[in-house]
């Protein structure tokens, strides 16, 4: 059982542009931990240094698990997927196993993916192909196959993007049923503060250089959310605010 994520003094850059600049942070086994700023804040390349995608110049990511190697899944911010893809939505699924030397499955990785679609309500669509599957039935199907290795960590980036409120909706009820039932930490990045208000245990808001981190409460009643809807340097409070910076020296464009 996966016990605490830690992440310590994480620095990130790329082409000498800093994007992570000493983020620290811890996450409980079992939490809804929410990640919300403005683009560019280095949002995703959190989750893929988290991931292992992505080396830091400095500082680590540890998994504090009971006896076990942590399995992570991850849900990538877009996937394009042409109507016309003839793939079915249980071999999707199936792409989510380990590496095998035969392009069949046994029959202990069928009953595997079986029990993912069922995790994720969404068996019913294993015969249909992926392309003509709805936005939100897709994303059923992706995490689905995020869940297929059973991990400790769900790592979610904008999975509600693009899809209509209740969708977006009925994807993070069963998020939040995954996380309960199941005891699987998840990490999601998203720009909807409804749904991290209703949904997230604890929320890390991030801007470049800078970040905040409390329950939904604290940030999101706090300048978070000032700060967020501020669209230019020119339109950010520049004497109150979530951050003080020096004169001159405002962090990046939000939008």
């Amino acid at each position: 059982m996966l016990r605490h994520i830690r992440v310590n003094d994480l620095q990130v850059s790329f082409n000498g542009e800093e994007i992570l600049n000493h983020v620290s942070f811890d996450v409980a086994g079992g939490e809804m931990f929410a990640i919300i700023g403005p683009n560019g804040a280095g949002k995703s390349t959190l989750l893929k240094v988290i991931l292992g995608l992505i080396k830091p110049l400095g500082g680590k990511v540890s998994f504090e698990n009971d006896n076990r190697k942590t399995v992570i899944g991850y849900v990538p911010q877009s996937r394009t997927i042409d109507e016309e893809t003839p793939i079915l939505a249980k071999d999707f699924v199936s792409l989510g196993l380990p590496a095998r030397a035969v392009p069949w499955l046994s029959a202990r990785e069928r009953v595997t993916v079986q029990k993912a679609m069922m995790m994720t309500e969404c068996l019913h669509l294993a015969d249909k192909p992926i392309g003509k599957l709805s936005g939100g039935e897709r994303q059923r199907i992706f995490i689905a196959q995020a869940m297929v290795r059973q991990p400790d960590v769900l790592l979610l980036d904008e999975s509600t993007a693009n899809l209509d409120p209740n969708a977006q909706e009925q994807m993070m009820q069963l998020v939040q049923r995954l996380c309960r039932k199941h005891g699987i930490t998840v990490i999601f990045i998203s720009h909807d503060l409804h749904v991290v208000k209703e949904y997230a245990d604890r929320v890390l808001f991030m801007s470049r250089g800078h970040y905040e981190i409390g329950n939904s409460d604290e940030v999101l009643n706090g300048k978070a959310t000032e700060w967020l809807y501020h669209a230019t340097d020119e339109e950010k409070p520049k004497t109150i605010g979530l951050f003080r910076e020096p004169a001159g020296q405002l962090t990046d464009h939000l939008f």
